[in-house]
């Protein structure tokens, strides 16, 4: 948890990116790709080596917040399901 906070935190102090995060479907959360760090490749490709960094953080503080919007999600659906299994069933349970 520690390095989403760090990520969150390094994101915050470079700045927006010129390129925006990669969208992260709900449960289908892409790893980022690494950062092109070929300084050749990156200007064949039009981009500056910060941009190319700047990117790389940005899909990666999507991809975490992807993850924690996950889990937060199948958290919460399992309480229903379970609340009417609960329900349903007349379960005695310990709180």
């Amino acid at each position: 948890m520690i390095g989403a906070f760090a990520v969150l935190a390094l994101t915050q102090m470079i700045g927006p990116s010129t390129l925006p995060a990669t969208p992260q479907a709900l449960h289908l959360c892409l790893f980022p790709e690494e950062p092109v760090v070929d300084e050749g490749l990156a200007a064949e490709y039009g981009i500056s080596p910060k941009d190319e960094y700047d990117r790389y953080f940005s899909d990666l503080n999507a991809y975490l917040v992807c993850l924690q919007d996950s889990h937060a999600d199948t958290i919460e659906r399992g309480t229903v399901w379970y609340d009417r299994y609960k329900e349903t069933f007349e379960v005695n349970h310990i709180e």
